[in-house]
C-alpha cells in the first residue's frame, strides 16, 4: 500500500497538489459570526462558530464559543507549530473568571485593539496565558470575580509580580493583560471596572520609563555565534554532508534505521544548520521548505542560486532566498533524506481520505496537516505521526548538534540568522572575504545581490541593517573609550579626542555611528564622507597611514607587522632589479615603520630610513 501512495504521489502535477493543501475555512459560516458576546444570552453565545473549513461543499464545525478548547488550526500557516499550540485551552483559567475573560480574548480577536493590528494565534495564545497568571493570583486571594477586583489588588500583583525578578519586558506583556481588561469591560458585566493605572502605563509600571515597545524588546538580544564555534559547527556540518550519501545508502540498504539512527537524525541537523547560515531563513521558513524548492539562474554572466521558501512572520508569503552552489547539494541531499518520511505521510493520508465515515474534527485537522507537510523535507516522527520539527524541538536538536561538533554553545535557530548578518555586516564594513567565504563569490556587493530578484525577504534588510549599526556603535566605542594607540590621521584626532567631557559619550557615538559612513580597505578603516582618495588607498597601503581619513587600530596590527617584515625581506631582491624597486621597497617599509612606531610596536631591527620616516 505504502509503495503504491509513494508513486501515485511522485506521478501526481504540481498544480493538483497544490490544490489539495488545506481545507479551505468555512467563510461564508464564519462572517455572519457575531464580533462580540455582550448581551446575548447563554445558548446564543455558546454557539457562535468560533472555526469551520470547508470539505468539499460541506461546512464542518470545528469548535464553539462554548467549548472548553477553540481549535485554530485553520487559522495557521507555520509548519513548525505544535498540535497543542494551535488551539486555546479554556481550562487554565479558573471558572470563576472564565466567561469574562472568553468574552475579551473574542472581541480582542475579531477587532483588536485601538491603533494595532489584530492579533493572531500566537497573540492569543500569549494573552491566553498571562490572563491565566492573573487569575489564578485572583483565585490564590479569594476574590470571587473580576468585577470584585480592587487597585489594592492590583499593586499587590505588580508587587508579586516584581518580587519574582521577572525581566522587564516580561512584566510589560504581563501587564498589558490588565489593560486589555479594562479595554474591553464592556464585553461582560463582571469586567475590569477601573483603570489598573490611570496616571501610568503597563510598560512605565514594568520599570521600562522612556522607551518604546520596541526598545524594551531589546533587552533580549539574540547572541552572536562567536567565529570560532561557527567554524566548528561549520566543518561539523560539512563533514557529515560529505558521508551523507554513504550514510544514506546504508539506510536504504536496510543497514540503519530512517527513525532511530543518530548518524542519519545528525544529517537533518546538519542541513538546517547550513541552510540557516547561508541564507539566513528563520525556523519556521526553513521547515517551510519543500522537495524542487531550489532553482538556478544566469543574469549579466553571473550565476544565481535561489532556494523558495514562505515567510510567515510578516506575511509575505512567497520568497526566495539566495544561496551559494553548495545549497542545491544540501537540498538533494535532504530530499533523499525525507524520502521515507514523506512516503509514510503520503500512505497515512491516502488511508484517511478513503475513509467515508464522519469526519471528526481530529481528524480534519490530521488531514489538513497531512496535505500541507507531505512535500516539506525537515521531517520528523513523534506522536502525531510525521510532522515537520517543531520549532521548540529545533531548540534540543541544536544543542546535540553543537556538542557534536566539540563546542560548549547552546545553539538557537534564530543565532544562524545573526550570523548571516553580522556577516553581510562584516562585508559591507569591507571584510570582502567573509563574503567570498559566504557565497564563493568576491566581486558583488549586497544590494547587487539582492537586486537580482524582487521575492526576497525585506525584514532581513533590517536585520542587516540593525547588525551594521550595532557593529559601528561597538568600534567607534572602541576608538573613544578605549586606551590603545590609534595611527592614521583620523586616529591621531580621535585619540584626542578621549580628552574631552562630552556630557553623554555614549549618545554622542550612536548619533556618529548613525552619521558617518566607515569602509575597511583590508589594512586599515576610511572615514572620508566624500570621495576621499577615490580607492587608491585599497592598492597603495601605505597612503592610509598618513592620510587625514586614515584610521589603524589594534585590528589591523597583525597586516601591518606583516608588511614590515615582508619588505625587509624583498629589500635584497629589489637590489637586483635596480634603483627604482629599492626605493619603491624602500618607501613601503618606511610607512609600516611609521605605522607601527605610531602604536609603539617594537619593530624587530632597525631599518634604514625609517626611523626618519616616522617622525
Amino acid at each position: 500500500m505504502a509503495k503504491t501512495v509513494k508513486q501515485l504521489a511522485q506521478n501526481k502535477s504540481r498544480p493538483e497538489r497544490a490544490t489539495e493543501r488545506k481545507f479551505a475555512q468555512a467563510y461564508g459560516l464564519l462572517v455572519d459570526q457575531p464580533l462580540s458576546v455582550a448581551g446575548l444570552d447563554e445558548l446564543t453565545r455558546n454557539n457562535i462558530v468560533i472555526s469551520a473549513v470547508m470539505d468539499g461543499d460541506r461546512e464542518r464545525v470545528l469548535s464553539r464559543y462554548g467549548n472548553l478548547v477553540w481549535e485554530l488550526w485553520p487559522f495557521i500557516t507555520t509548519p513548525n507549530t505544535k498540535e497543542n499550540q494551535k488551539r486555546l485551552d479554556w481550562a487554565c483559567i479558573p471558572e470563576p473568571y472564565r466567561e469574562v475573560c472568553k468574552a475579551v480574548v473574542l472581541r480582542y480577536w475579531r477587532v483588536g485593539m485601538e491603533g494595532s493590528i489584530r492579533p493572531g494565534v500566537v497573540g492569543l495564545r500569549k494573552l491566553l496565558n498571562n490572563l491565566a497568571t492573573f487569575c489564578r493570583f485572583l483565585e490564590a486571594s479569594s476574590i470571587a470575580s473580576l468585577g470584585e477586583v480592587h487597585p489594592i489588588h492590583i499593586a499587590h500583583y505588580v508587587h508579586v509580580q516584581k518580587a519574582r525578578g521577572n525581566a522587564s519586558r516580561t512584566l510589560a506583556i504581563r501587564f498589558s493583560v490588565l489593560e486589555k481588561l479594562y479595554a474591553f469591560r464592556d464585553q461582560h458585566p463582571q469586567g475590569l471596572r477601573f483603570h489598573p493605572w490611570p496616571e501610568s502605563s503597563a510598560l512605565e509600571v514594568a520599570g521600562c520609563t522612556g522607551m518604546g515597545y520596541k526598545d524594551a524588546r531589546r533587552d533580549g538580544k539574540t547572541p552572536l555565534i562567536p567565529p570560532a564555534v561557527a567554524q566548528a559547527l561549520f566543518l561539523h556540518a560539512e563533514a557529515i554532508l560529505k558521508t551523507a550519501q554513504t550514510v544514506l545508502d546504508e539506510r536504504d540498504a536496510g543497514l540503519r534505521s530512517a527513525w532511530r539512527d543518530p548518524q542519519v537524525t545528525a544529517i537533518r541537523s546538519a542541513c538546517f544548520y547550513l541552510l540557516g547560515v547561508l541564507t539566513g531563513m528563520r525556523s519556521s521558513e526553513l521547515s517551510s521548505i519543500e522537495v524542487g524548492a531550489g532553482r538556478t539562474e544566469v543574469k549579466n554572466g553571473y550565476t544565481f542560486h535561489w532556494l523558495k521558501s514562505v515567510e510567515h512572520k510578516t506575511k509575505k508569503g512567497l520568497v526566495e532566498f539566495l544561496i551559494p552552489a553548495i545549497g542545491l547539494e544540501i537540498l538533494r541531499v535532504l530530499e533523499r533524506w525525507s524520502e521515507p518520511h514523506r512516503a509514510k505521510l503520503a500512505a497515512q493520508l491516502a488511508e484517511w481520505e478513503l475513509d467515508q465515515e464522519e469526519k471528526t474534527p481530529k481528524r480534519l485537522r490530521q488531514i489538513a496537516a497531512a496535505r500541507a507537510n507531505r512535500d516539506k523535507l525537515f521531517l520528523g516522527n513523534g506522536g502525531n505521526g510525521v510532522v515537520p520539527v517543531p520549532g521548540t524541538a529545533w531548540g534540543d536538536c541544536l544543542r546535540a548538534f553543537a556538542t557534536a561538533a566539540g563546542v560548549q554553545w547552546a545553539l538557537a535557530a534564530h543565532q544562524m540568522r545573526r550570523l548571516y548578518a553580522y556577516t553581510f555586516c562584516r562585508h559591507r564594513l569591507g571584510g570582502l572575504l567573509f563574503l567570498k567565504e559566504q557565497f564563493k563569490h568576491s566581486s558583488i556587493n549586497m544590494s547587487q545581490l539582492y537586486a537580482a530578484n524582487p521575492n526576497q525577504d525585506v525584514a532581513l534588510y533590517d536585520e542587516i541593517l540593525k547588525e551594521v549599526r550595532l557593529h559601528k556603535i561597538k568600534t567607534i566605542a572602541g576608538w573613544t573609550n578605549g586606551g590603545e594607540l590609534l595611527a592614521g590621521g583620523a586616529g591621531k584626532k580621535i585619540m584626542a579626542l578621549r580628552a574631552h567631557d562630552f556630557p553623554n559619550r555614549a549618545a554622542m557615538i550612536e548619533e556618529t555611528a548613525d552619521r558617518i559612513t566607515i569602509r575597511s580597505t583590508g589594512h586599515s578603516w576610511c572615514l572620508a564622507q566624500d570621495e576621499g582618495c577615490g580607492g587608491s588607498g585599497i592598492y597603495e597601503k601605505g597612503r592610509c597611514g598618513r592620510c587625514h581619513n586614515g584610521l589603524i587600530d589594534g585590528h589591523f596590527k597583525p597586516f601591518w607587522q606583516e608588511t614590515y617584515k615582508h619588505q625587509k625581506e624583498l629589500l635584497d631582491e629589489a637590489q637586483k632589479l635596480g634603483p627604482g624597486a629599492v626605493k619603491r621597497v624602500q618607501r613601503d617599509l618606511d610607512e609600516a615603520a611609521w605605522v607601527l612606531n605610531d602604536m609603539c610596536v617594537e619593530l624587530t631591527e632597525e631599518v634604514p630610513n625609517a626611523s626618519a620616516a616616522a617622525k
